[in-house]
This record gives C-alpha cells, structure tokens and sequence, in this order.
C-alpha cells in the first residue's frame, strides 16, 4: 500500500458518506498524508454554513472520531491502513484544529479493543 492509496481509502470513505447525505463527509474539502498523520480539511462554507452553526451540529466532540473510521476496524483494509498510519488530524481552511486522534485511539473507539501494532 503506498501513501496514495491511504489517501484514496479516506477519500473513497468521505465519498461513500457524503453521497449519502452526511453533511460532515460534504463538508470535506482535501485530504492528505503527512509523514503518517492523515490531515483532512473540512470546510463548513462548503455547505452553506458558518463555523458557529456548522460546529452546533457536529455530533462528534472531535472530529477525526469520524473521519478516522477507515482504521477503525479489524478488517485487511483497516490492517493495511494502520500500518502507514499514526493519527488522523482535522482541521478548518484556517488550520482550527478540530480533533486529532491516534491510530491507537481510533482503533480502541471503532472496536472496543486496544490496538497493539
């Protein structure tokens, strides 16, 4: 698996979520690797809200609990994925940080379980 395809991963999960209609996943405006920190940049003008309204309906206290479900899980592409990645970070257009968590973090969240690499 290269860098690429850690990128592609979390690009088709935001796909598949904002074609259902998650306002989160629609608000997603890049996505990249760095080193092996997953950063993704969320835009609420994006979907036709400020940050204050956007933020009152983010459920999540910290967004890369869902950004971060691709290495959620024990399945292979979780596996494959947690071994290029350390942590997913997000954050708004102006670099406010809006959650980052640790591969370790988002596997224990996803699974119940710790994750031992």
């Amino acid at each position: 698996m290269t860098p690429a395809d850690v990128v592609a991963a979390f690009e088709s999960y935001t796909a598949e979520r904002a074609s259902a209609g998650v306002m989160l996943a629609r608000a997603v405006t890049g996505i990249s690797l760095t080193g092996r920190t997953v950063h993704v940049i969320v835009d609420p003008a994006v979907v036709g809200m400020d940050t204050v309204m956007f933020q009152s309906l983010n459920v999540f206290d910290n967004l890369a609990e869902f950004m971060g479900v691709p290495i959620a899980f024990n399945n292979d592409q979780g596996e494959r994925l947690r071994s290029l990645v350390d942590a997913v970070a997000t954050a708004l257009p102006d670099g406010t940080d809006l959650g980052r968590l640790t591969t370790g973090e988002i596997y224990q969240i996803g699974t119940g379980q710790p994750w031992h690499p």
